[in-house]
């Protein structure tokens, strides 16, 4: 007869997904004990166990009438396991005595646990691996019937689905208490007239704690309005629209009762009035960005100074000369500027394509009249400065010539994608309307040398002059468009 107490050999992939389960983790913890009560009671026994098996114990994920050490200790040692032996046979084991038994004879669990009939059967991991066994036990011989194996079967079933909603938690749990994110979860209070006004805390992480400094003992079961509450009011029209829409939301809130520090939380509904909340301190992140946009600010004054200075000094130095010329200038410059304000928004490393065009559009007063259409994207401060420019060109010479000059005239816009091979191909098309025929420039002047350079200030560019209205085409890669650098 095999040895109880020899080692024995056990699947690695089996072990594995049990050590994955988190069951074996979970000594003493009466985590099935209503299940093993009920088989107690209703098959009128002493003791009855779920216990989970690998190769050197069997530790008991549920447990009632379970005799001292053990009950407290949780486990045993694989030499007082009957439960091993459904496991290695994946099939009911039915032990009528076990001193007469010759699988279980020397099983030290006769004289220690007292064990001497036994009836058990398998449970499974909700992947189908065989972890373990549902047991009933008496001190005294006994004669199982049909009858209790269909019983006991039958509730190894239930016991199948609690380990699979008992696995579900665990791996939501070691989430949630593993995450470098604060998270809470709680429900909404809601005043008579149907809105929210406060929110309970049911449950927060060890983040929680660490990044707020408010333990367990202090926030769950307590309402935000005692824990937080010059924080409340900021965030209830927030709980509030994620109750009612299902959508989730993210906000930026700035905390006083917790020093002043900026959080980035994450509010997601669960189920009618409870959601879930995760959040990151971002306090310095958002400080950098306060005294970048302070920098950026006193840069952007700075450059509208100079750009004042330059043109008051050009206006001087080109007193005499053809107004026009003098007024084309001064255009120029404030696009100019536009075109800086716009980078400078974003730390001088890009500008959308549309912001740069309906700037330069406004200060022309222009920007009712051309339509812009297609994806908008990122430009580079090189590219953005020079779409900025060539907008400016090509709506001033519509203003002058072409359809902007007429009541009616109107401009389209339209930015198109070709995705290739290797790179992105951009294309920006000027259509105008309902202007005056126009024609061909007799003369290369600094504006249509602009507009010749196109987008990237190297060529590109196909210009139609049609009796209906001036044409244009702008084509650029994607990357180069998106260059940083000058």
């Amino acid at each position: 007869m095999p040895d109880s107490r020899a080692p024995r050999p056990f699947p690695a992939n089996r072990l594995q997904a049990i050590r994955n389960s988190g069951l074996l983790d979970r000594r003493g913890e009466e985590q099935f004990g209503h299940l093993t009560e009920h088989v107690r009671v209703a098959m009128d026994v002493p003791v009855a166990i779920i216990s989970i098996v690998d190769e050197h114990r069997q530790v008991f994920a549920g447990h009632s009438g379970l005799p001292e050490p053990w009950a407290s200790i949780g486990e045993t040692p694989i030499t007082h396991s009957f439960c091993q032996h459904v496991v290695d046979a994946a099939e009911p084991l039915v032990v009528s005595d076990a001193n007469l038994h010759g699988l279980v004879r020397e099983n030290l669990a006769i004289v220690d646990l007292g064990v001497i009939a036994y009836l058990g059967v398998p449970i499974h991991l909700p992947t189908g691996e065989l972890v373990g066994a549902l047991a009933a036990i008496d001190s005294l011989p006994r004669e199982w019937t049909g009858k209790d194996l269909r019983f006991l079967t039958s509730l190894a079933r239930v016991v199948d689905k609690a380990i699979g909603l008992g696995v579900s938690e665990l791996k939501y749990r070691t989430l949630i208490e593993d995450m470098n994110e604060g998270f809470y979860a709680g429900e909404a209070i809601w005043s008579s007239d149907g809105h929210v006004e406060d929110f309970l805390f049911e449950e927060i992480n060890p983040a929680f704690t660490r990044l707020t400094g408010l333990s367990s003992s202090v926030v769950l079961g307590q309402p935000w309005s005692t824990v937080m509450p010059t924080s409340l009011a900021p965030m209830l029209p927030v709980y509030e629209r994620v109750l009612r829409t299902g959508q989730d939301e993210v906000v930026h809130h700035k905390s006083e009762v917790l020093g002043g520090r900026w959080f980035l939380i994450r509010v997601r509904k669960l189920d009618g009035s409870r959601f879930v909340g995760f959040f990151e301190d971002v306090t310095e992140k958002r400080r950098a960005e306060i005294n970048q946009h302070l920098v950026n600010h006193e840069i952007g004054h700075r450059l509208k100074n100079s750009m004042a200075m330059v043109q008051a000094i050009a206006t001087s130095t080109l007193r005499g000369l053809d107004p026009v010329r003098v007024s084309v200038f001064e255009q120029r410059l404030q696009s100019l500027s536009g075109a800086h304000d716009n980078l400078l928004e974003r730390h001088w490393k890009a500008a959308k394509a549309h912001t740069m065009i309906a700037t330069t559009l406004g200060n022309l007063g222009v920007d009712g009249r051309v339509h812009v259409s297609g994806p908008d994207m990122d430009l580079g401060p090189k590219a953005a400065l020079n779409l900025s420019m060539l907008v400016h060109e090509l709506a001033t010479n519509a203003l002058k010539h072409g359809s902007l000059s007429v009541p009616d005239g109107f401009v389209d816009i339209a930015w198109s994608v070709e995705e290739g091979t290797d790179d992105a191909l951009v294309t920006m098309h000027w259509h105008e309307h309902g202007g005056p025929p126009v024609v061909a420039p007799t003369r290369r002047s600094f504006g249509s040398s602009l507009i010749k350079m196109g987008i990237l200030g190297g060529g590109g560019t196909t210009v139609a002059y049609l009796p209906e209205g001036l044409e244009a085409t702008f084509s650029a890669s994607l990357s180069q468009l998106q260059i940083a650098e000058f």
